[in-house]
């Protein structure tokens, strides 16, 4: 859930995120995506449009946004904690050459380590960066446990995976079937213009 002005693609994102929307994000945490979604159109062409038909006071959703790596990154630093219920965040851009750098490095519930990998498009590369990033952290602990010592992290549960994107492909869930370890949570997103600015529902899918 989110606020912020501009596009979604373009919108609360262009500038740091404003909080405008925080007036709003009961409206995605309660699961109304299937309404705000109910009149969109099929993938393709021109902006997609969705408008709750609710009595006053109802929120009108415009159009569904695309957004950059630039754009998204500060929102999901932001409300990491939609994301999962008890997730925490601990730090981000953390660099794991010859990995890139983790997008964010969180906390469960449960104080097990999550890797939260995100993309803005159907990346299948998404899945490899991810678990290259487990791999380093799972060698590296004693660094991580020279970074963060003041939080409480169970060593005893090897790292969680999160993945968030739009949308992930067939072939994508498919090879992931095959992995055993770790354990990967899937998290989907979308990003809509809203009459007061940006909103952005994340959806924990399971086994589609």
């Amino acid at each position: 859930m989110t606020g912020g002005t501009g596009a979604e693609g373009g919108g609360r994102l262009d500038r740091p995120l404003g909080r405008g929307l925080e007036d709003i994000s009961h409206l995605f945490q309660s699961g109304c995506r299937g309404e705000a979604m109910a009149n969109e159109h099929p993938s393709g062409g021109s902006p997609h449009h969705a408008a709750t038909s609710s009595p006053a006071g109802a929120l009108l959703l415009r159009r569904r946004m695309s957004l950059t790596r630039d754009q998204f990154a500060p929102l999901l630093k932001e409300f990491h904690g939609a994301l999962e219920e008890g997730l925490t965040s601990i730090d981000s851009e953390i660099a794991c050459p010859p990995c890139g750098q983790i997008d964010l490095l969180g906390l469960s519930r449960s104080n097990q380590l999550t890797i939260i990998a995100f993309n803005t498009n159907a990346d299948e590369w998404l899945l490899i960066r991810g678990l290259g990033h487990v791999d380093w952290v799972t060698r590296n602990m004693p660094i991580i446990r020279r970074l963060y010592p003041s939080h409480t992290i169970d060593y005893s549960l090897p790292p969680a995976l999160m993945l968030v994107a739009p949308q992930f492909s067939p072939a994508l869930r498919s090879v992931a079937r095959q992995v055993r370890c770790p354990t990967i949570k899937w998290i989907r997103y979308c990003a809509l213009e809203s009459s007061v600015g940006l909103g952005i529902f994340f959806e924990r899918i399971e086994g589609e």
